[in-house]
C-alpha cells in the first residue's frame, strides 16, 4: 500500500524533480541517476526507482537506442528486468546504427521539409534502421502531425520484415500515434495485447489513458490506480487519480465578480481576427473587453471594432496607441486602466489563439479550488497539433540558476500530449497566453518589468517575484488553449524573436542571485509537496 509519507522520507534532491512529475526523457534520466547515486543494492527503493525511470524514458521513444544503451548500462544496478524485455532490449541495440554525416547535420538542422526529406530517404533505404524510426518518431511528436508516422508504418511493413522481436515495439509506437490522434479504443486494444508482451510502464499507463478518453471510467479509473500502486513515486498518476475522484475535469463555475479581458495586439489583423471570434463565442457572463492596438498599421482597429459591434459597446472597447510600447508596457497600460481597477478578476490573453467556450469557467474552476493563487493558467497546445504542448505548468529544477530549460521545466515539452498533466495543482508560473488575476493583487504586485521588451518572459518574471513573495500560480490541465506562435526558448521561429527571447531570458537569469532561486525552489517544494499529500490522503493513501 503506498503512503504519503513514503514520499517525505524521500532525500531532498530526489524528492523535489519527482514532484515535478515523471515524464520527459531529459528529466527522467536526469532522476534516474539521481536515483541510483542513493542506491546501495539492486533490488532496494532507489534501484526500483531508477529502473522505473528509465523504462518510462526509453518508453517515450521506442526506438531510442541511447536509452535503451542506458538501460543496458545500468542493468547491474537495477533489479531484474522483466523478462519479456530482455530480448527486445538487445534488438533495439542492434538495430541501432547511427548515420551522423555532415550532410545530415546539415539537413537535420533545416527546416521542416529539409528534415524529413532526409529522415524518410533514409528509411527508404535503411528500413530496418531504428536511428531514422527514432528521427521519425521525434519529427512526427514535435510537428504534432501524427498521421505522418502511421503512414509511414502502414507503408514501409507491409514491404520490410519487422527486425527480429522488435514487433512489440512498432505496434506501441502504432498504438501511441492512435491514442494521441483521438483514436481511443483502438490504441487500447494494441495496449492490452502488448501488457505480456512489452511490460513497459507506459503500457499500462497509456492503456489507462485510452479506456478514460474512450469513456470506460471505471476500467481506466481502476488501471490507474494500480499503475500508482505499482509506481508510487509517481506524482501525476496521484494527481490524476484525484481529478478523477472529483470530477476535475468538468469542473466549471463562474468567477466570483466582476471580470476584465484584457488583449493587445501589433499588426496581427488576421491571427486577431480568429481570437476575437473565438472570445465572441465564449460563455463570458458579464465580463468586459478591452483590446489594446499597439501602434499597427494593417487591419487591427478594424477588426476589433468589427468584435465591439458583435458583442456590444457596452461590453468591449478598443485602446489605441501611437507607436508599438512592446507586451510589458502594454500590459502595464491596460492593467492601468480605470475600470480594470474597478474588477475583481483580469485576465490576460493572447492574441493568436483560439480559445474554448468554457475557458473562463474552467479558470473558475481552477479559482474555485485554490482561491488564494496569485495567478490562474492553462495548458498551450499547438494550434494545428493539440497533442503537441507548448506550455504547461512552470516550475523550478534542481539547479534552477543553471540552464534556460531548467528554469522552464515544463517536463510536458518533451512529450506529446498522453493526458499525464491532465490535474490542476500549484506550480510557480503559468504562461502569459492566457492568465487570470485578482485585480487587487495584480496591481499590489506591480508592473511587468519594462527590460523584457519587446517580448518573452515578463510574464514569468511577475510570477517567480510572486514565489519570492510567498504566492504561487495554478496550473488548470484540463483547459487547453490553441496557440499559432511557439513560446520562447521552444520557438522555431528564428531569427530577431529567437535572438529576442534568448537576450530577456539571460535578463531574467541575471536578475535574482542562485541564492534566491533556490529559496524559490524550496517555497515550491513545499506547496507542491503539500498539495500532493492532502490529494493522497483524500484518497486514503
Amino acid at each position: 500500500m503506498a503512503h504519503s509519507s513514503d514520499l517525505v522520507a524521500l532525500p531532498g534532491d530526489l524528492l523535489r524533480p519527482l514532484l515535478l512529475g515523471c515524464t520527459g526523457r531529459v528529466h527522467l534520466h536526469a532522476t534516474a541517476a539521481t536515483a541510483l547515486a542513493h542506491s546501495r543494492a539492486p533490488g532496494d527503493r532507489f534501484s526500483m526507482i531508477g529502473a522505473d525511470l528509465l523504462l518510462a524514458a526509453w518508453g517515450e521513444n521506442p526506438f531510442d537506442g541511447q536509452c535503451a544503451a542506458l538501460l543496458a548500462q545500468s542493468a547491474g544496478r537495477l533489479p531484474a528486468l522483466p523478462k519479456p524485455l530482455v530480448p527486445i532490449l538487445r534488438s533495439v541495440m542492434a538495430h541501432w546504427q547511427p548515420e551522423v554525416t555532415p550532410e545530415t547535420r546539415l539537413a537535420m538542422a533545416g527546416p521542416p521539409r529539409d528534415q524529413l526529406a532526409c529522415i524518410t530517404g533514409h528509411l527508404r533505404h535503411a528500413p530496418r534502421n531504428l536511428f531514422w524510426w527514432h528521427h521519425l518518431y521525434e519529427f512526427c511528436r514535435i510537428r504534432g502531425d501524427w498521421s505522418l508516422f502511421s503512414t509511414a508504418l502502414t507503408t514501409t511493413l507491409t514491404t520490410v520484415v519487422t527486425p527480429e522481436g522488435l514487433g512489440p515495439l512498432f505496434a506501441y509506437a502504432q498504438a501511441n500515434a492512435l491514442l494521441v490522434s483521438g483514436e481511443a479504443l483502438p490504441a487500447a486494444a494494441i495496449y492490452r495485447h502488448l501488457e505480456e508482451s512489452l511490460p513497459l510502464p507506459l503500457v499500462r499507463e497509456r492503456l489507462a489513458t485510452a479506456w478514460l478518453r474512450a469513456g470506460k471510467r471505471d476500467g481506466g479509473t481502476d488501471l490507474l490506480r494500480q499503475c500508482a500502486h505499482s509506481r508510487p513515486w509517481h506524482t501525476g498518476l496521484w494527481l490524476r487519480l484525484f481529478e478523477l475522484a472529483v470530477d476535475g475535469a468538468n469542473d466549471l463555475r463562474p468567477l466570483p465578480g466582476r471580470v476584465m479581458i484584457l488583449g493587445y495586439s501589433w499588426n496581427k489583423a488576421t491571427d486577431l481576427a480568429v481570437t476575437l471570434d473565438s472570445l465572441a463565442r465564449s460563455d463570458l457572463g458579464d465580463a468586459q473587453v478591452r483590446i489594446l492596438d499597439n501602434g499597427s498599421t494593417d487591419d487591427t482597429a478594424e477588426v476589433v471594432r468589427r468584435f465591439i459591434d458583435r458583442v456590444g459597446s457596452d461590453r468591449a472597447g478598443l485602446v489605441r496607441l501611437p507607436v508599438n510600447v512592446g507586451a510589458p508596457a502594454a500590459r502595464n497600460w491596460l492593467m492601468h486602466l480605470p475600470e480594470v481597477a474597478a474588477s475583481d478578476f483580469t485576465a490576460y490573453i493572447d492574441d493568436d489563439i483560439a480559445l474554448p467556450p468554457d475557458w473562463l469557467l474552467r479558470l473558475g474552476g481552477a479559482v474555485g479550488r485554490y482561491p488564494e493563487a496569485g495567478v490562474w493558467g492553462c495548458k498551450v497546445v499547438d494550434f494545428d497539433g493539440p497533442a503537441r504542448v507548448q506550455c504547461g505548468e512552470h516550475n523550478l529544477t534542481p539547479d534552477p540558476a543553471g540552464r534556460e530549460q531548467a528554469l522552464m521545466a515544463t517536463l510536458m515539452l518533451q512529450e506529446a500530449d498522453f493526458g499525464q498533466a491532465d490535474y490542476i495543482r500549484p506550480c510557480a508560473s503559468v504562461t502569459g497566453c492566457v492568465h487570470l488575476f485578482r485585480t487587487a493583487r495584480l496591481l499590489d504586485n506591480g508592473p511587468f518589468d519594462l527590460r523584457f521588451s519587446p517580448t518573452q518572459y515578463d510574464d514569468l518574471e511577475r510570477d517567480l517575484r510572486m514565489v519570492l513573495g510567498g504566492g504561487y500560480a495554478v496550473y488548470q490541465g484540463f483547459l487547453a488553449v490553441r496557440h499559432k506562435r511557439v513560446s520562447g526558448a521552444q520557438s522555431d521561429v528564428g531569427g530577431g524573436q529567437a535572438a529576442g527571447a534568448a537576450a530577456n531570458m539571460r535578463k531574467l537569469l541575471g536578475k535574482y542571485a542562485p541564492e534566491e532561486f533556490e529559496r524559490m525552489a524550496g517555497l515550491m517544494d513545499r506547496v507542491l509537496l503539500t498539495d500532493l499529500t492532502v490529494k493522497m490522503q483524500a484518497l486514503g493513501e
